[in-house]
């Protein structure tokens, strides 16, 4: 029950940095907040499915939406890092990239089998009720997204000594310790490691977005 209520908690915090980033990609209409938006809407997906998971069980269709998203959030979280740090046609077609293996990945995990068995078991199972065949996706999209968000974040904040990179980094990291935890048996800690990598990872975007828009108003004033 606990896990339960921690992972509820993660992704209330999801959910709520989720709303944030909509808004500002409403207004703006900026590909790096749509980028952000996408990552932390699959966090949040990700999260609630796991606080169900505790609660009533995996369902077999609920764990594989789950493993996508948990897979294809990070490809979505390091493209969105990408657009703060090179020129955005280079970083389109790594998300178109990234959109296509997703789209793969997902149709392929739809139509696997699923270990029922392995199901039941519950708890922090990853992608060991799937098939290797569905499996071999996931890194297709988890290290170019962790490279991009971590690699990014790390360049940014040691080359222009970025605050912001370094939340990114920070909440990247703590949050990809999840499966170290899991391995070393403290799979209760994932919620609470999550939860706070994530609210690393808004302070970062936030931090971030906000340089982006001072670099953006100052040639406009001094146009002015």
């Amino acid at each position: 029950m606990i896990p339960a209520g921690l992972w509820a908690i993660s992704a209330l915090i999801g959910a709520a940095f989720t709303v944030r980033i909509g808004i500002r990609f409403w207004r703006t209409g900026k590909p790096h907040h749509a980028a952000w938006f996408v990552g932390f809407a699959l966090y949040t997906f990700t999260a609630l499915a796991s606080a169900l998971a505790y609660l009533v069980g995996w369902n077999p269709w609920l764990y594989k939406l789950w493993y996508v998203a948990a897979a294809a959030l990070v490809a979505f979280l390091g493209a969105g890092e990408l657009y703060f740090l090179v020129r955005p046609r280079w970083v389109h077609a790594f998300l178109g990239a990234m959109v296509l293996v997703t789209l793969t990945m997902l149709g392929k995990t739809l139509t696997a089998p699923v270990d029922v068995l392995r199901l039941e078991a519950g708890g922090e199972i990853g992608g060991e009720a799937l098939p290797g065949s569905v499996r071999l996706f996931s890194p297709l999209l988890t290290v170019p997204g962790s490279l991009a968000l971590i690699g990014g974040a790390l360049w940014s904040g040691l080359r222009h000594r970025s605050a912001a990179g370094l939340w990114v980094a920070a909440g990247a990291l703590i949050m990809a310790s999840g499966g170290l935890l899991t391995r070393l048996g403290f799979a209760e800690l994932l919620p609470v490691a999550n939860s706070v990598g994530v609210i690393l990872l808004y302070a970062g975007y936030a931090l971030a977005g906000a340089h982006q828009q001072e670099r953006e108003t100052v040639p406009e004033k001094t146009a002015g």
